[in-house]
């Protein structure tokens, strides 16, 4: 938790010098009248993809396509539709956490059928400050919310949504008047709530000489660990095993693209 609060604060800290910098060189970086005449109601369409890291869910796949539009010489208002997942593989075998009528410990087992896929569609509004350097480059921030349409697959897909807000800063290189090559680092703030667990069929190898167990393996998501039940074993201890858990979007993520002017 303290390692996670050190970077939020590391980040706004970055972000506040930014907007210093901006701020300081803003002076220098006014557009004229004649060019904000002919290219403030311009329109552009960016495609953009990277990378993205949160607290419960790492590498995952961060797509996005936003229609922008430019309200001021410096502040633009963008509508995007982004695309996130990751998955991972249950077909293996190994030593996982077990437990059988409340005992906890390392053991040899196996399980078949299903991957862990996570899904995530953002509907976004964002609002930009833009302070061009250059006649080509120009540096911006980046905030705004969204509602984030998610859906966690096990055995069964489970849907959950939620409203988030988001924070972050960029870079622009204009290739040609209507082609725009950048970057963009944003954090989010999105937490989806009461995804369960869920049990699947498998079973417990022996020992030498011994016949494998048949039984349920689940993920216990808070231990980060899989667990397994015996065929035989109480139910209660099951039930208690399988509440809840959340996916926290809360994170960075990392993102280049393209963008057409119009």
């Amino acid at each position: 938790m303290k390692k996670i609060t050190k970077r939020k604060k590391i980040y706004s800290l970055v972000s506040l010098v930014f907007l210093l910098s901006l701020l300081s060189v803003k002076g220098y970086s006014e557009r004229s009248k004649e060019n904000y005449s002919a290219k403030a109601r311009r329109v552009n369409f960016s495609l953009s993809g990277g990378y993205a890291h949160s607290e419960t869910r790492s590498g995952l796949v961060d797509l996005k396509a936003e229609v922008q539009l430019n309200l001021s010489p410096s502040i633009r208002a963008g509508f995007g539709v982004g695309y996130m997942s990751d998955s991972d593989d249950l077909h293996m075998s190994g030593n996982f956490g077990e437990m059988t009528g409340g005992m906890m410990g390392g053991i040899l087992g196996s399980f078949s059928g299903h991957r862990h896929q996570f899904r995530v569609i953002p509907l976004t509004l964002s609002l930009y400050y833009i302070l061009p350097i250059n006649p080509r480059v120009d540096v911006f921030m980046v905030g705004g919310g969204g509602y984030y349409i998610g859906s966690f697959r096990d055995i069964s897909t489970q849907d959950r949504n939620a409203f988030g807000a988001h924070t972050g800063f960029g870079i622009d290189f204009k290739v040609t008047d209507r082609i725009v090559v950048g970057a963009e680092s944003t954090y989010r703030f999105v937490n989806l709530k009461n995804f369960k667990s869920e049990l699947h069929p498998g079973f417990r190898e022996g020992t030498e000489g011994e016949d494998h167990i048949e039984g349920s393996w689940h993920f216990h998501h808070h231990q980060q660990e899989w667990h397994f039940h015996e065929i035989h074993a109480e139910e209660e201890p099951i039930i208690m095993e399988l509440f809840p858990f959340n996916v926290n979007l809360n994170g960075f993520s990392f993102r280049a693209g393209i963008k057409f002017r119009f």
